[in-house]
């Protein structure tokens, strides 16, 4: 009898760890999945970014191509004043 009183501990032990383990476990399986999505929802993004940044970079050259048009129509403006028109 007294070998079964000093396991009764043991046993409350268990059977309080295995489900806090269990829960814990759980949890953790459920964050690794979380930021699985959060990392293919931020590869999306990163692409998204990326792509968008590859069809915009022409409009960082518009004041070029103002500034060029500008010295063009210029120059025919002075072209057509030197022949007199």
């Amino acid at each position: 009898m007294a070998l079964a009183a000093d396991l009764t501990g043991w046993w409350v032990g268990y059977a309080i760890g295995v489900p806090v383990v269990l829960v814990v476990a759980a949890l953790l399986i459920l964050i690794v999945l979380t930021v699985r999505r959060i990392a293919a929802v931020a590869d999306d993004a990163t692409g998204s970014l990326r792509r968008t940044r590859e069809r915009t970079e022409v409009l960082w050259q518009v004041e070029t191509t103002n500034r060029m048009a500008k010295e063009i129509l210029d120059g025919a403006a002075e072209a057509r004043r030197a022949l007199g028109g």
